[in-house]
């Protein structure tokens, strides 16, 4: 039988203390409520022999989503020609024969459909998660790059998405967008990152310490599979190494094209939002210094992927989950409602490193922070990172597209759900002893969910070795 934790620790940094905080008296009946969870979604065959990695391939399909709107003067030919799209989507939508415009507005069924114009003038709704994959009529294509911050699409559209699909997000606009399209067209053209290295860097602070369990859980997992071969070269940087300094100076030595980052996101200071915003879900090092953003943003190679695990290391939701979860009169209470009251919003770092004229491929990341209490299982203490592990070993470096490489742990989110939605009839059948594990699965699910790719779901490294 589950029972609650006395206090949940976050990976994030207030400035002055790691966040962490008793659960309120409300928490064991807060897994109880459905909102957050991702909706139960119908899973359809896949029909050999097209394989899922094909996004070019029209039974698997790749589309670009931006906002609808009713812009008087546009016919559905026109819409679905995409005459109102940035230049740089149309550019985008150009090069990639084959590809579709799809449109997103705000419905009070929530988010259950994209909206499709077709050149004969017509139009459709298909549903998120019940489609066939595709680029025909009464398809959805299986890859899509969601085009605008969380404040145009929000972030509840990726993770509905999310759930079947293979997604990603642009958040640029302007000449950010335009740099990051010319460089995905090129393939990165210029870049002299060395897709055969590697760079870990693991901040640990104690064995207390929500670090230290991130570093158990995913990052030394992740190094003992990024031996060399087929890689040429693993830096490793943790503990007392994992410094502001020894992180610029490996960037810039090394040019790894896999990029990782391991330790708590900036989440000061909670009463400054404009600040807040400012530093929202930079590293934090072991010396509890963030890395300053523009070195960091400028830092990382082109071409590179960068995983950041930390709180707020791909942005804020601008709502909370939590309130009736988290003690009041905690830090991570107070940190979750900061955030929160930024709005939705896309980490500064990420944004930087996406936008420059010479862009990272993509950032994967957190939206909200990471909690203890989800990284392992209570009653056996089974790690859960093995999922991330094998995305960013097996599936990256085979080429497989990076949104796709984590489709696995994807499909986790769906078994939570239905683990989520049996004890619910337990407990509408009057057993009130699964509220705890039901808050555990919600709270799991809900983090799950909340790791996304910024940036295009198609990249990929060169493959080193065959899938």
């Amino acid at each position: 039988m589950t029972t609650l934790p006395q206090e949940l620790f976050l990976n994030a940094w207030t400035g002055t203390q790691a966040a962490h905080g008793a659960l309120a008296p409300t928490a064991v009946s807060w897994g109880a409520r459905p909102q957050g969870l991702p909706r139960s979604q119908k899973v359809l065959p896949f029909e050999p022999p097209v394989p899922v990695t094909r996004w070019s391939h029209p039974d698997i399909g790749y589309g670009v989503l931006i906002p609808d709107d009713d812009s008087p003067g546009l016919t559905p030919a026109q819409k679905a020609a995409g005459v109102d799209a940035p230049e740089p989507v149309r550019a985008l939508l150009a090069a990639r024969e084959g590809s579709v415009l799809l449109r997103w507005r705000d419905r009070p069924e929530g988010d259950r459909f994209l909206r499709r114009y077709f050149p004969d003038g017509s139009a459709q709704d298909p549903a998120i998660g019940m489609s066939t994959f595709g680029v025909g009529k009464d398809r959805l294509p299986m890859y899509v790059a969601i085009v605008g911050g969380p404040e145009a699409i929000p972030w509840s559209v990726q993770y509905s998405l999310g759930t079947r699909h293979a997604v990603g997000r642009i958040p640029l606009e302007g000449e950010g967008l335009a740099h990051y399209v010319d460089a995905l067209i090129g393939d990165w053209p210029g870049t002299t990152t060395a897709f055969d290295r590697a760079l870990v860097w693991t901040v640990d602070l104690s064995p207390t310490d929500m670090t230290n369990l991130m570093r158990q859980v995913i990052t030394q997992p992740l190094t003992d599979k990024l031996v060399p071969p087929p890689l040429t070269d693993l830096r490793q940087l943790a503990g007392d190494a994992a410094t502001t300094t020894a992180l610029l100076t490996a960037l810039e030595e090394s040019r790894p094209g896999l990029v990782v980052t391991s330790g708590h996101g900036q989440v000061s200071p909670l009463d400054d939002p404009a600040a807040l915003r400012a530093a929202l879900g930079l590293p934090v090092d072991q010396h509890l210094t963030p890395v300053p953003l523009d070195a960091l943003a400028a830092g990382l190679p082109s071409g590179c992927v960068w995983f950041a695990q930390a709180c707020c290391s791909a942005g804020g939701a601008g709502r909370s989950l939590y309130e009736t979860l988290l003690d009041p009169d905690g830090s991570a209470f107070a940190t979750v409602a900061a955030v929160a009251g930024l709005g939705p919003v896309v980490a500064p770092a990420a944004l930087a490193a996406l936008g420059r004229e010479h862009p990272v491929r993509a950032v994967v990341g957190h939206v909200e922070p990471t909690f203890s209490w989800t990284l392992t299982v209570e009653e056996t203490g089974q790690r859960l990172g093995g999922r991330i592990v094998s995305a960013l070993t097996q599936q990256l470096y085979s080429g497989v597209p990076l949104a796709q490489a984590f489709a696995e742990y994807r499909a986790e989110i769906g078994q939570l759900h239905t683990n989520w939605h049996a004890l619910s009839d337990l407990l509408a059948g009057g057993d009130l002893d699964v509220r705890a594990e039901m808050t555990r699965i919600r709270l799991s699910a809900i983090d799950r969910q909340s790791l996304v790719l910024l940036g295009d779901p198609t990249v990929t490294l060169p493959a080193l070795f065959p899938g």
